[in-house]
């Protein structure tokens, strides 16, 4: 908002715009502006841009040209009051769905172009750009009915339909929970935010899912068949050997080892110090998912063959850049393998699956694991724990020593009963 004098141009029409407001700072007046009234003309205006703090949308921009500064002054006052009842009018309306999910996406990506960093409005969290997009586009196509209306006209009735609906599409449970957590995210921001007023709960609230949660086995690879993988990989000489058998042997993330650069590869103290993971939306390297850096031991026999990465591969990863991986395509190539091999068909990220369960198996303790793994919590690592058995192995031994005679006590004493029958 402001009171300003332009200076333009007779021939060109351009135009030069000074702040009054911004002069009187400057210790400046209307004076010690440059003006020659030969080749430029002067004129005053009263300026008002406002936008609603509780809907972005909502933006009130008005420009009145005066005779004179004193009289723009005044203009100007009049304007803010103006705009100040447009936007309370246009709010008193009601924020609809749309306009908060829009609001969402707009605090999500606030910094993003400075700092690189999305964060989840409601909760701080940082999450990825993807995340947003997919959470905006979520919304968007399942809640499509509700986009106009103000969003606290919502009602449970609203969300029950919606969850309904949602459940015949996915036909999973955790899908529908997923979509069910983006919608109490943004509404509740709305609340927070003082955009939806009279609510306190939004329209999922206590609605349940039909359902079941399905506790399915995970894709994961048999011992066997992980040296099976391996062997024919290496026989062959396929080109991603050296990518499957460091994923294998570290549980590094696809993402971690197209990053992964020679200088984080200290050969000689047997370790990879992992601190980035690729962004291939942007492009570049970025933290790693957990947002810290690890350690992971490289294993006595894959030594020689990274020893030879290192010697060999231009530039400044370890790792060959494949045109597939570029594309995002590394699970493809997998899956491809596999099945010309004989084995179960498994995604890329499973192999991290492999190295965490294996490992548990031949003995390591489960702190161990996750630390060189990057697990946060255990919550998202107990999975493994459950298909390595680590915790049940050899439990009924002791029970079933008192039950059971072992194979060698049974055969003694079939093969007495036998003869005594053959000497009857």
């Amino acid at each position: 908002m402001a009171a300003r004098i332009v200076i333009q141009d007779r021939r060109t029409k351009k135009k030069v715009v000074y702040d009054y407001e911004q002069l009187k700072d400057k210790g400046q007046d209307e004076k010690d502006i440059p003006f020659d009234p030969k080749l430029q003309k002067k004129f005053y205006e009263a300026y008002v841009n406002r936008r609603s703090k509780k809907d972005i949308r909502i933006r009130v921009q008005r420009k009145v040209k005066c005779k004179t500064l004193a009289d723009a002054r005044k203009v100007e006052k009049k304007l803010i009051q103006h705009a100040t009842e447009l936007i309370a009018r246009e709010e008193s309306k009601g924020n609809t769905w749309g306009a908060i999910i829009d609001l969402w996406e707009f605090e999500a990506k606030r910094d993003y172009d400075e700092v690189g960093v999305c964060r989840n409005p409601q909760t701080g969290k940082v999450i990825k750009l993807k995340t947003v997009h997919n959470s905006v586009a979520m919304l968007k196509e399942y809640t499509k009915d509700w986009l106009q209306t103000p969003a606290s006209e919502l009602t449970r009735v609203h969300g029950k339909a919606v969850i309904r609906s949602a459940e015949e599409v996915y036909e999973a449970y955790g899908s529908v929970k997923r979509l069910r957590g983006v919608i109490q995210s943004v509404y509740n921001f709305g609340i927070e935010e003082g955009i939806i007023t009279g609510i306190k709960k939004t329209p999922v609230c206590g609605v349940g899912i039909d359902l079941k949660e399905e506790d399915t086995l995970p894709e994961i690879l048999t011992a066997k068949q992980v040296r099976t993988l391996l062997h024919e990989a290496k026989k062959c000489n396929h080109s991603w050997f050296p990518v499957w058998a460091i994923a294998l042997a570290s549980g590094m993330r696809s993402s971690e080892l197209y990053a992964l650069r020679k200088d984080n590869v200290l050969l000689k103290e047997g370790l990879i110090r992992i601190c980035e993971s690729w962004d291939r939306e942007e492009d570049e390297a970025k933290s790693t998912k957990a947002g810290y850096w690890r350690n992971a031991p490289i294993a006595q026999t894959l030594r020689p063959m990274i020893k030879r990465l290192l010697e060999s591969t231009p530039g400044e990863f370890l790792l060959p850049r494949f045109t597939e991986w570029e594309r995002g395509e590394q699970a493809k190539v997998l899956r491809s393998f596999c099945g010309q091999i004989g084995i179960p068909s498994i995604r890329f990220h499973t192999l991290r699956a492999c190295f965490a369960t294996h490992l548990l198996a031949s003995g390591v303790d489960q702190a161990t694991v996750m630390r060189i793994g990057g697990w946060k919590t255990f919550k998202t690592f107990e999975v493994y724990v459950r298909l390595a058995g680590v915790n049940e192995v050899g439990a009924t031994d002791n029970m079933m020593g008192g039950f059971l005679d072992t194979d060698e006590s049974v055969f003694e004493h079939a093969s007495k009963i036998l003869a005594d029958d053959v000497a009857a």
